[in-house]
């Protein structure tokens, strides 16, 4: 019961900020025309020993694994990110957990990822993994710009230590509208959260 409790503070807390900053910046989201290869990057260093890199990565997983969800939802993934790094069953650090796949090599000879052998499904679906946040003709695209914006606030916090562990140690889950892995029976199931189902290893 309390941790439904605290998820629900959570969530209101969230998008009681997350919607008042929206607000306060929305003139310029309506009006800022900018490249499809600029990101708008709300992760601040402070001079402090952030790895800027590293919550790059962090952002981008939560972005594309998490874009539809609430609040809570991209700051499960980033929870679930970062259980990962401090497993030993795990590379141990962000972006070796983010783009951890089974390789192969093309007919460049380059090593690159198999085809949905990826931990994260996003990275080698076949398909584009650019984050678009305007059209063709340069409009924004609010939707996307607003997930991209949160999806670095949530990874700022990540890395700086901020977030409580949504997840309770979770690290795997699926989208349960979706699909049922083979591997989830044999995880421990502990939350859902949005389309999400939560698992940790028992």
């Amino acid at each position: 019961m309390k941790k439904y409790l605290l998820l629900s503070i959570i969530v209101l807390i969230g998008c009681i900020y997350i919607v008042n900053k929206f607000n306060s910046d929305k003139t310029e989201y309506i009006t800022q025309s900018v490249p499809t290869t600029d990101i708008v990057n709300v992760i601040e260093t402070n001079n402090d020993s952030i790895d800027i890199t590293e919550a790059i990565c962090l952002a981008t997983n939560i972005y594309h694994e998490a874009r539809g969800e609430s609040y809570a939802g991209k700051v499960a993934v980033a929870n679930v990110t970062m259980n990962r790094v401090t497993s030993p069953k795990f590379p141990n650090t962000i972006c070796n957990v983010v783009y951890q796949a089974q390789t192969k090599e093309n007919w460049k000879g380059n090593t690159v990822p198999k085809r949905n052998k990826c931990q994260f499904s996003w990275y080698c679906d076949g398909k584009s993994d650019d984050i678009i946040l305007v059209t063709a003709d340069g409009k924004i695209i609010k939707e996307r710009m607003l997930a991209w914006e949160m999806s670095q606030l949530v990874a700022n916090q990540s890395v700086r230590g901020n977030l409580i562990d949504i997840t309770d140690g979770s690290t795997h889950y699926f989208n349960s509208e979706l699909a049922n892995p083979y591997w989830a029976k044999h995880l421990e199931q502990v939350v859902q959260i949005d389309s999400h189902s939560f698992l940790r290893i028992n």
